[in-house]
């Protein structure tokens, strides 16, 4: 059975793996945690299977063996709160994980980062992103896997300052897609690793002759040498896949609409600030001539309620609102939280719409909430109880569909 066929965006220092198609629905005002207390595991245990409707997945990386990394992905139905799937993936050291690896000369970018860096704030810091906002974490957290969660895509660096691509699948396999291709040629750079929603491919940024670019490696037996997937030179930014067939996008914080043909996103000239293009039809990156097809009003948008509203932060990440991007009330925001001043960070948006789930933070304590999309609404807090008493506040939500 795939998995979820709903958009998939990625964030940071990543990728996006683009619009498909909707699916499934949720009911109103946070019902998703209203059984929480109930039954919590599934009769026989999670199942390896991540199924394409109702199902809320969490990522966490945690400490693994040999002084490596243990990504875990579960999945969780949105009214019960069951353990529905699980998936693990050992990720040996010489996987690029944390901040401090990332940096060291040269540096080098990888969505894991985002995950597996710890900070006193919790998931998504800032200290771990490159020009990302935290929702984008989320984006670029999901962007690393294929659609049923078998694979997923990493950088891999050693002492000689190259960088490979590859990928880890459940049993801890690593296979470094770049040391196969034996092809006379300069030291790698490749970096910015994300997957395709089939998982058949790795896409990454490089850097050849100067200049970076965009190329894919196959993940299937055989062949896995270097495809070019961009005309020229590219900016040295995230990359996200969009569209089917997919194709890149390079931009920050790209976030597409439901329909697939919009998405909204910045590039460095645009000082932080987010705007709605359209969906190129091939590779391509945002750069401060591409004509804008309507207004945003918001800086880092968690996602799409329909295809002319987004949902942004607003008050130094205190509160989200939704932000239409057509029309006569367009860049009117709607805060839907009660005023507090605690910090909250949009993670994902349910199939229809019509709510969010949210970490927030006060002081030293970090919870995860589920929120109606409208203004007024009262959130309710997911209970950690049951099977979700193992979620460590330094989970991730990265899909609901």
């Amino acid at each position: 059975m795939p998995a979820c066929k709903r958009a998939l965006a990625v964030l940071g220092v990543s990728l996006l793996m683009g619009a498909l198609a909707a699916c499934g629905s949720s009911d109103d005002d946070g019902a998703p945690g209203a059984d929480a207390g109930g039954p919590s595991t599934a009769a026989d245990g999670p199942g390896a299977e991540f199924r394409d409707r109702n199902l809320l997945v969490t990522a966490v990386c945690s400490a693994g063996a040999n002084g490596g990394w243990l990504v875990s992905v579960d999945g969780w139905d949105p009214k019960t709160w069951q353990h529905e799937s699980r998936a693990e993936f050992p990720v040996p050291v010489s996987v690029l994980a944390t901040e401090q690896q990332a940096d060291a000369s040269p540096k080098v970018r990888s969505g894991l980062v985002a995950l597996c860096t710890s900070d006193p704030r919790g998931p998504l810091s800032r200290s771990t992103r490159d020009g990302e906002g935290d929702a984008a974490s989320v984006r670029l957290a999901r962007s690393l896997f294929d659609r049923n969660f078998t694979k997923m895509a990493v950088v891999i660096r050693d002492g000689s300052g190259a960088s490979h691509v590859g990928y880890v699948d459940r049993s801890g396999t690593l296979a470094d897609l770049t040391a196969t291709d034996t092809g006379f040629g300069s030291t790698p750079r490749e970096q910015r690793a994300v997957l395709s929603p089939d998982g058949a491919d790795v896409w990454f940024s490089y850097r050849a002759g100067g200049a970076w670019k965009v190329g894919s490696r196959s993940t299937g037996g055989g062949d896995h040498s270097l495809t070019q997937r961009s005309t020229g030179d590219v900016p040295d930014l995230p990359l996200f896949l969009v569209g089917d067939p997919v194709h890149a996008l390079i931009a920050y914080n790209v976030v597409v609409s439901p329909d697939g043909k919009r998405y909204s996103g910045w590039a460095p000239a645009d000082n932080n600030q987010d705007d709605v293009f359209a969906v190129p039809a091939g590779t391509a990156a945002l750069t401060d001539a591409t004509p804008k097809v309507a207004d945003n009003g918001c800086a880092g948008a968690v996602g799409w309620l329909d295809d002319s509203t987004l949902l942004c932060p607003v008050s130094l990440d205190e509160n989200l609102a939704a932000v239409a991007v057509d029309g006569p009330q367009r860049n009117e925001q709607q805060p839907i939280l009660p005023d507090t001043n605690r910090s909250n960070i949009g993670m994902v948006i349910s199939p229809d719409g019509a709510q969010v789930v949210f970490l927030s933070a006060a002081g030293t304590e970090r919870e995860y909430w589920i929120a109606a999309t409208r203004p007024g609404a009262t959130p309710r807090k997911v209970e950690r109880t049951g099977a979700l008493s193992a979620l460590s506040d330094t989970a991730v939500f990265v899909e609901w569909c």
